[in-house]
């Protein structure tokens, strides 16, 4: 599935001196998500992507991160809704792997073909769109003097130029070249490369949150069927908190 279109804002920096909680892909689970806010009032809240897909409730989902004024980055599972809602449908989002159907009905969209989908595409309200198309692939963040990656898919290991580049121009690089590795790279964590910070991710589903050092990661499964649930990584403590 190709990338929406980039905006030259695809690298956003971020600083908090205080509290944050980074949430974990949430894929719809809206009564999981207003659970987990409801433990983390206080803190400035930011998402590793994938709100949207597999769960009952997109819509709600994202009208809860605008109501807290969350930031975040995209994940693979938001390409195929930006690109939606500017008037274009990928029906590899209707596969049972990505369970976008679930989305089109979030929206009250019950077509299925892509000229009937994208004929109603104007159901997504213009603020879920603006907050869509603003999603960077990565963000520069630091919390409390300490500096973190924050990227979807986390970086995939042993990229040829990583011999060649210092390692904290590496993620730089590959949001301006191959913003599609750090989105659908489908590697575990402790294979994802050491870069120059830790680096938070989701993508890839874990019973439990790990943090292996350079990297930090948090899909536990939320949208899915239980015992997958929804974390939350809190910073400065550099610790989980699992719904």
């Amino acid at each position: 599935m190709p990338l929406a279109p980039p905006r030259p804002e695809h690298l956003h920096a971020i600083g908090v001196d205080g509290p944050v909680a980074v949430i974990g892909d949430v894929h719809g689970d809206a009564v999981r998500l207003h659970r987990l806010l409801r433990k983390l009032e206080g803190r400035t809240i930011l998402f590793a992507g994938d709100l949207n897909d597999r769960g009952p409730d997109t819509r709600g989902v994202i009208d809860l991160m605008l109501g807290v004024g969350a930031a975040g980055v995209r994940g693979n599972h938001e390409e195929w809704l930006i690109a939606l809602a500017q008037g274009r449908f990928d029906t590899f989002a209707l596969h049972p792997r990505m369970g976008g159907a679930a989305t089109l009905l979030s929206y009250g969209i019950e077509a299925r073909s892509p000229s009937a989908v994208e004929a109603e595409a104007h159901r997504i309200p213009f603020a879920h769109r603006d907050f869509l198309w603003s999603l960077p692939v990565a963000i520069d963040l630091t919390v409390c003097g300490q500096s973190y990656w924050l990227t979807h898919a986390g970086v995939p290991p042993g990229p040829r130029f990583s011999d060649s580049l210092p390692r904290s121009e590496i993620v730089p690089w590959l949001v301006r070249n191959r913003p599609d590795a750090l989105l659908w790279s489908n590697n575990p964590p402790e294979g994802a490369l050491a870069v120059d910070r830790p680096v938070i991710m989701g993508h890839m589903c874990q019973v439990e949150p790990i943090d292996l050092g350079h990297v930090i990661a948090i899909d536990t499964g939320c949208g899915t069927t239980d015992p997958w649930s929804l974390t939350a990584l809190l910073l400065p403590e550099r610790e989980f908190l699992t719904v």
